[in-house]
């Protein structure tokens, strides 16, 4: 293990008496997630109590992803070539499943599925199959030029969507549940024109409609709760048909048969703005990572950059009153977290009811540390937190991996993180 490649991890606070016991596992790496090829390091980490790294493992080239725990304690983790793989603790990849999307070639010794590109998510089923986000495209007439100006220019674009898969271990897709029949395509948030698709050598020209990031099956009703970072708002839809239940998140624009699925915001509650990673706590509540990317949404105007906020938060909701409150938040200035423009991760842990955050996707400028919105341009780094999941939360763990300060050009991100009991698959 070289000590010029492996990730600078500065613990601030540790209170190992008050942390969940396990490891969190760590999918960390030395590049921006998601959209570059090759990175210098990839690595699942687990963090023991003390944040000491316990375990790794070695991506085998592409850059990874989403991690998640299985029923027997493998790990799934996905690439940034559309692959899953299965990841057992002595190290081997014991299955692996991939699409064509970025990479003519499937992985040697995968099983092929035939959607576009596995991205962003993934997670087993209690039934045992596999779910997974995947990709589509639409080329949409009439439709404004650009985000920034909605009542301006209007014409033909390609519009890129997400899927959600469900697919058997031997890769027989269920179902597939298209993004352009369950929500309305004229309607576009900030970062509509941000050039994912085209980072990703996919699409040219295409704009990057919905932008799934994460979501969670929700064993109540056995249906999935999506989170849609380019709607700006999280979605419920049938498991089996696809319908959809809800629709949480801003109210603006939604019109006609959409706005009748609305949740409605009660008390003091506060949007989420390009959020990641929905989960439903012990008590049913809905847990996400708000980056407060933009802070606004078309044709209100953008937030000023230096005063947006990245937090978990919590929202109880109601689906028979069709409402939705929040009871739970942690970041912002006055717990002194960083702003994590494009990822970000929140996990609520199963025995001390902790917290676990992912400020994964800092974006600064060097060298006088200046926020921007250009991701591409800044260095990233990314920070970690573990926090008491009652009122007024306290720290119990914060750690950081940045190296902004030295000569390194290559950066550090964190996609988010998963929490394991025990480092011992099942056989």
């Amino acid at each position: 293990m070289s000590s010029e490649s492996f990730p600078p991890i500065k613990i601030h606070i540790c209170d190992p008496a008050r942390r969940e016991p396990g490891y969190m596992i760590v999918p960390v790496g030395k590049e921006m997630r998601i959209v570059r090829r090759d990175s210098e390091f990839e690595a699942l980490l687990a963090l023991d109590v003390e944040g000491k790294i316990a375990w790794e493992w070695r991506s085998p080239g592409p850059l990874i992803g989403d991690v998640k725990r299985t029923a027997r304690n493998t790990l799934l983790t996905l690439s940034s070539e559309g692959v899953i793989y299965e990841v057992d603790f002595k190290g081997d990849i014991v299955a692996s499943w991939s699409t064509a999307g970025r990479n003519p070639r499937f992985a040697e010794g995968s099983i092929p599925l035939a959607t576009r590109l596995f991205h962003h998510a993934i997670q087993e089923l209690p039934n045992g199959n596999l779910a997974a986000l995947s990709i589509t495209h639409r080329d949409v007439d009439d439709v404004p030029l650009s985000a920034d100006d909605i009542y301006g220019p209007r014409g033909r674009r390609r519009y890129m969507a997400d899927t959600l898969v469900e697919f058997q271990r031997d890769g027989t897709i269920i179902r597939e549940f298209d993004f352009f029949d369950i929500l309305d395509v004229n309607r576009i948030a900030y970062s509509h024109d941000m050039p994912f698709w085209q980072l990703m050598e996919l699409e040219e020209e295409s704009a990057d409609w919905t932008h799934a990031n994460g979501f969670e099956h929700d064993a109540s009703d056995d249906s999935f709760i999506v989170c849609l970072r380019h709607q700006d708002c999280v979605i419920k839809i049938d498991r089996v048909s696809g319908t959809l239940k809800w629709i949480m998140g801003t109210p603006s624009c939604w019109t006609g048969p959409w706005a009748e699925k609305l949740l409605r915001a009660r008390g003091k509650t506060s949007y989420f703005w390009h959020a990641h990673d929905p989960s439903l706590r012990a008590d049913g509540t809905l847990l996400l990572f708000d980056n407060g990317e933009a802070g606004a949404f078309p044709p209100d105007p953008k937030t000023d950059l230096d005063t947006l906020v990245s937090r978990g938060v919590a929202y109880r909701f109601d689906e028979r009153a069709r409402t939705f409150e929040e009871v739970w938040s942690f970041g912002g200035p006055d717990q002194g977290t960083p702003f994590s423009m494009y990822i970000g991760g929140a996990q609520e842990l199963p025995q001390t009811g902790n917290v676990f955050l992912t400020f994964g996707g800092i974006i600064l400028m060097r060298p006088d540390n200046r926020r921007t919105d250009a991701a591409l341009e800044g260095h990233g780094s990314a920070e970690l937190y573990e926090v008491t999941g009652g009122d007024n939360p306290q720290v119990v763990f914060h750690a950081e991996i940045n190296n902004r300060d030295t000569e390194e050009e290559k950066a550090w991100a964190v996609f988010r993180c998963e929490h394991v009991s025990s480092l011992q698959s099942a056989s």
